[in-house]
């Protein structure tokens, strides 16, 4: 059987063993995994806990292509997380459920966190892969089948908030570079920081979703990395873009107010 036309696979991209508190986004109704993989897991920072809840709404049905019979409609029972490598040191999952099977047509959600606070020597980037078996029904002529998948393209990044160790060794003179903020969901006050290549005047903006500039700042910034804060208090519940820009260079990224 060919690969399934919807990638249901993707959707339990960060599921695992154990029993979570997660509570599931309700913004989110489409298939998929929020935080998608456009926007990414919250970076984790040396000497701070980390915590990222991920929503997984997973399809009821998808399509398949079967050879001699063509694109026919399955039932999805249940995808299932098998294996996960590549984890930082200290860093582990829970799911709800806590058997890590996902219903068809169910919206769950998944806690990502550390054990305890990463450390200097935790720096870097590290891939992570996610194996998953998805079960279907109601194929003609077999009944049922599963498939295996193999998620790679997440990653976690640890950094030094000092600069010394991401800031300054990764940069040149036109770096600028925006990180998510953390902790997103912002239900209390969060961080932000942002990467310059060199002392300049930098513009901060938050959107809301149809554009409207809410927030307009004028930031000196230092060379290295360099950080502010958003208070949750300061907006309404919602999803916002937030940006920096310099020299005509713009970076931009999500965030979520959840109080």
């Amino acid at each position: 059987m060919k690969k399934l036309i919807l990638s249901i696979a993707a959707v339990v991209a960060f599921t695992f063993s154990g029993y979570s508190q997660c509570t599931p986004d309700p913004q989110f109704t489409a298939a998929g995994i929020y935080p998608d993989s456009a926007i990414g897991l919250a970076d984790a920072y040396v000497g701070y806990p980390y915590e990222q809840i991920i929503t997984i709404v997973t399809p009821s049905d998808t399509t398949v292509d079967i050879p001699l019979i063509g694109l026919s409609s399955v039932t999805i029972d249940n995808i299932d997380l098998t294996s996960v490598t590549g984890l930082p040191a200290n860093f582990v999952y829970e799911c709800d459920p806590a058997n890590c099977s996902f219903p068809g047509g169910s919206v769950k959600c998944a806690r990502l966190y550390s054990t305890s606070n990463p450390v200097l020597a935790d720096v870097g980037i590290y891939p992570i892969v996610f194996q998953t078996t998805t079960y279907v029904s109601g194929v003609p002529v077999i009944g049922s089948t599963t498939q295996d998948d193999v998620i790679d393209y997440y990653f976690i990044e640890i950094m030094d908030t000092s600069g010394v160790n991401v800031g300054i060794k990764k940069i040149n003179s036109e770096s600028l570079e925006l990180k998510t903020i953390y902790p997103n969901p912002v239900v209390d006050n969060s961080r932000i920081q942002f990467i310059s290549g060199k002392s300049q005047n930098v513009t901060f903006n938050v959107m809301n979703v149809l554009g409207k500039t809410l927030v307009n700042r004028s930031i000196i910034a230092n060379r290295g990395v360099n950080e502010l804060f958003i208070s949750a208090s300061d907006f309404p519940n919602g999803i916002y873009l937030y940006s920096i820009t310099a020299d005509g260079k713009t970076s931009t990224k999500r965030m979520i107010i959840r109080k």
